[in-house]
């Protein structure tokens, strides 16, 4: 798994809230509201990083930072 310790505080966010949009949508109840958390239960549940638009991985390039 990658590093969620290294990511900014705004990246982190965004990935957060875009994993529990992943959540929700699949009607997956949330196990924790912390944001690292979130972000591990979605991979876990099959959220590809892949899709992510703000993150490293992305041809968007105007993510905030912090």
């Amino acid at each position: 798994m990658f590093d969620l310790e290294g990511l900014p505080d705004g990246i982190k966010e965004a990935l957060a809230e875009d994993c529990e949009d992943y959540l929700i949508h699949r009607h997956i109840p949330l196990h924790s509201h912390s944001t690292e958390n979130i972000i591990i239960q979605a991979i876990r549940e099959g959220y590809q990083m892949s899709g992510f638009d703000r993150g490293p991985y992305s041809t968007l390039k105007n993510a905030p930072l912090n």
